[in-house]
């Protein structure tokens, strides 16, 4: 921007700070010091090229709100801004633009360059060739464009049909086939003679002797360095964001006063955050209701600063590109959620607490907690899959679990964890009771498998075999541990004779008399199966004995739920997920 704009610049600003119009009625965002205009998006772009000082008020604006403004209400609309923009401005639209992870996509170009081409004043249209990246300009020259020596002034017998002379005879130049990007070389090169013809002979010579390699390196060395200022730091910084930490020593720090109250960075002196986060900005989430509460506008203007850069960086980290933000709904969602089982976690659930602790916390750290919370949970999953097994059917995981708990370790292991309840209801991590029962289900698999192999001392061998029994009635998928601890159970209550072996006709007349005198009713699960118990006890230690009992429990039910209303034996032939049976000769 040139010098002698800058006294307009600051007053455009002050008068959209004055205005302090919000862009929606969200009651965070209408305490917030913007510079658009409110409206939707193609709204404010029109409301933007009414003003009388268009050029100016647009060269005021971030560039990165600009972009997404352009971005949010369509290019059709978006690009009456585009002229206006500082070549700074539309430095930051290629950057956000052109590349996908660390490679230049040229065609990507095509329309930047075809606005800077035709619809800019000369003084403009030059300033913006100089000033943007020469290396992407000289990449797509590069891809568009071939350069040859005259032979003696003349276009070589050798060269393509379509070779023409350059403007001044010099080079021998070959567009290319598509005829649309033929006709905007063909203007870019002419105007660049027109206004800049020593740019014209850079841009050749890089053609002919520049790697593409050593260009793109170069200009992605810069490119991720400008793109730090708006906080889309390297792949490698952003996953810091998922650093561990212990939330509990967290905490343990925060219940002593170890911690001060954390200076927040202030950030801009506006704020208009992308779409994809205002309109996610939802109070189902404590983070956010905490963030309402906070009564200072100043202070929720730098916290939602800080949650802006945290999303940045988490969107960068998960892949989405710093152009896309609005592609990376989902991934903000589950950065609110995190954000707000950090802040549940580490106030104890009381909110009055967690408002105090945005103060004393920055707005990384509780994220950091929060997905803590989920990564030790993932952890435990993944060693529950390493110990001796959760299957026995190749190409079934978990075979051995019943269809719940499947759907757990399996959402569990994702490389961004979620909460599966059941096997239809999927949840983002945003809340204590989640972590809670996911904990809870991930101690029964546990113990269950603690039982059948270290207690019961079965291997995965004898599974193995059980399973392909010829006389077995059920399928290998229906063993799991909750068959085979019922199987075991009904033998002991039948016989008192525990076994895995599949009841026969015999087997399961017995087991059906002693379930039907639901002896167990008359004192409880804990002391009718006392024996059995005690003789868990060395393994049952801390809150494992209660999960086993819980376990007795459950079985017992879904065995008086199955069974209870049979009449006999023979019936029972048609319940083969419960216990398992015996085919008879």
């Amino acid at each position: 921007m040139a010098q002698g704009l800058q006294p307009w610049a600051i007053t455009c600003a002050r008068f959209a700070r004055n205005q302090n119009m919000p862009n929606t009625t969200h009651p965070l965002l209408s305490r917030l010091t913007q510079m658009l205009p409110m409206g939707n998006a193609v709204e404010q772009v029109n409301a933007i090229i009414d003003r009388p000082d268009a050029d100016l008020y647009i060269q005021t604006l971030e560039p990165d709100v600009l972009y997404q403004l352009i971005k949010q209400a369509g290019w059709d609309q978006g690009v009456d801004l585009i002229p206006f923009a500082t070549p700074e401005q539309l430095q930051t639209f290629l950057d956000f633009d052109v590349w996908r992870r660390d490679h230049f996509i040229p065609a990507r170009l095509d329309r930047w360059l075809a606005v800077i081409t035709q619809d800019t004043t000369d003084a403009k249209f030059k300033k913006t060739l100089r000033e943007l990246s020469p290396e992407v300009v000289a990449m797509y020259f590069k891809e568009n464009l071939q350069v040859m020596d005259t032979d003696e002034g003349r276009i070589p017998d050798d060269a393509p049909d379509r070779a023409v002379l350059s403007p001044d005879g010099v080079y021998v130049l070959v567009y290319p086939e598509d005829d649309a990007r033929q006709a905007l070389m063909r203007r870019l090169v002419d105007r660049l003679y027109e206004l800049d013809r020593v740019l014209a002979w850079t841009l050749f010579e890089a053609v002919r002797w520049e790697l593409r390699s050593e260009m793109e390196e170069y200009a992605l060395h810069w490119r991720t360095s400008r793109l730090e200022e708006f906080g889309f730091v390297s792949r490698s910084e952003a996953m810091q964001v998922y650093r561990p930490l212990d939330p509990l020593k967290l905490r343990e720090k925060l219940d002593a006063g170890e911690l001060s109250a954390v200076v927040t960075p202030r950030g801009r002196t506006t704020l208009d955050l992308p779409a994809v986060i205002a309109e996610e900005l939802d109070s189902e989430f404590l983070f956010v209701r905490m963030l309402q509460r906070i009564e200072d506008n100043d202070k929720l203007q730098a916290k939602l600063f800080e949650v802006a850069s945290l999303s940045n960086k988490v969107m960068v980290a998960d892949g989405i590109e710093p152009g896309e933000v609005n592609s990376g709904r989902q991934v903000l969602r589950r950065m609110l959620g995190y954000l707000s089982l950090g802040l549940e976690f580490l106030s104890r659930t009381d909110e009055e607490r967690a408002l105090a602790l945005l103060d004393h916390l920055a707005v990384r750290e509780i994220f950091r907690a929060g997905f803590a919370l989920v990564e030790r949970l993932q952890r435990q999953a993944i060693n529950l899959e390493r110990r001796p097994t959760l299957t026995i059917i190749e190409g079934l995981p978990y075979s051995l679990l019943s269809d719940d708990d499947a759907a757990l370790i399996e959402s569990l292991q994702r490389q961004r964890p979620t909460f599966a309840r059941d096997t239809v209801t999927h949840e983002l991590f945003a809340h204590q009771e989640q972590v809670d029962q996911a904990a809870l289900a991930l101690g029964r698999v546990a113990l269950k498998q603690l039982w059948l192999f270290a207690i019961q001392k079965l291997g995965v061998t004898s599974l193995a075999d059980l399973a392909s029994r010829e006389d077995l009635m059920c399928e290998p998928i229906d063993i799991t541990f909750d068959t085979l601890f019922a199987t075991w159970l009904a033998h002991l209550m039948g016989s008192g004779q525990p076994s895995f072996e599949p009841l026969d006709r015999q087997a399961l007349g017995a087991f059906l008399l002693a379930l039907n005198e639901r002896a167990w009713e008359k004192t409880s699960t804990e002391q009718y199966f006392s024996e059995l118990i005690d003789a868990h006890a060395i393994y049952l230690v801390g809150g494992t004995k209660q999960l086993f009992i819980d376990w007795l429990d459950a079985t017992l039910a879904r065995m008086v739920d199955e069974f209870g209303r049979l009449q006999g034996s023979d019936d029972a032939i048609y319940i083969l997920n419960v216990v398992l049976i015996k085919r008879e000769a």
